[in-house]
């Protein structure tokens, strides 16, 4: 949907973030690791396939927790 809208528009950014876990696996971390690695690999193919039509993709890590707000 992002990306419809930004094609007609002509430039634009689509960020997603993800997780050290996007890299490489843990222990016991492989119900989180699958859909990081796969997000990964969605924005990678999605920056190749949008780069030439002025459309910037990136995928970046944030490590560390985020606390909920109030908490």
């Amino acid at each position: 949907q992002a990306a419809r809208r930004l094609l007609a528009r002509g430039s634009g950014s689509i960020l997603f973030t993800g997780a050290t876990a996007s890299l490489k696996g843990f222990s016991g971390s492989a119900g989180f690791a699958m859909p990081k690695f796969g997000l990964r690999g969605l924005a990678q193919s999605m920056a190749r396939e949008l780069s030439p039509k002025n459309i910037h993709v990136a995928h970046f890590i944030i490590d560390g927790q985020i606390e909920p707000a109030g908490q």
